[in-house]
């Protein structure tokens, strides 16, 4: 019967040590007013997949609205130069950061309603990409998406992810130094996008 017990607990902890190990890596990086940045889940390249979580004082419809004005992320982010949706529904998009050469992707958004009244909006590689632009460089990893759901006390509640890869021969650490801070922006510029549709 014992041997039976050592068993079942030696089972127990094979199942869950590799549940705790992937969590135990993720940890926060930054934060800014209302939002906590981490990072973690880091793949075979070395990317880390960031994790954001908001709560806003902010209207979800509001919200809504800039998560779905795809066309205009450029005008809300000062590290989108570039948001075109081409006839096709693929997204062109330009990402410029200090010091590198400017990024170019094209993607594939999807959106995903909920019960609650809540959206996903994601988006990844589209399996075409579009020409590069002079002096440009291909990114080779663009997965993401907000995620907007109703909270507490006329809160929205927000859950931004990122895994991104620039592509060329930037450092890694420069990548993740950049996304601490780069993110948290991202954020700000973004709520007061959603802000200003408030009612």
């Amino acid at each position: 019967m014992t041997s039976f017990k050592f068993a079942a607990l030696l089972l127990i902890l094979m199942l869950v040590a590799p549940a705790l190990a992937a969590g135990s890596d993720r940890k926060v990086v930054a934060r800014v007013p209302d939002c906590e940045i981490t990072a973690g889940d880091r793949d075979e390249r070395g990317n880390n997949l960031m994790l954001s979580y908001c709560s806003w004082p902010v209207a979800m419809e509001a919200i809504k609205s800039v998560f779905l004005n795809v066309a205009d992320h450029d005008l809300y982010h000062d590290a989108v130069v570039e948001s075109t949706v081409l006839p096709d529904g693929r997204v062109l998009q330009v990402h410029q950061a200090s010091g590198i050469s400017d990024r170019q992707v094209t993607l594939i958004y999807k959106n995903e309603t909920f019960d609650d009244g809540g959206l996903r909006v994601s988006w990844t590689l589209a399996e075409q990409q579009e020409p590069l632009g002079s002096g440009r460089i291909q990114a080779v990893l663009d997965d993401g998406s907000w995620m907007v759901r109703p909270g507490k006390e006329g809160r929205s509640e927000i859950t931004y992810s990122l895994r991104y890869e620039p592509g060329g021969r930037v450092p890694k650490f420069v990548v993740r130094a950049f996304q601490k801070n780069g993110i948290g922006e991202m954020l700000e510029e973004m709520r007061a996008a959603a802000v200003k549709l408030s009612p």
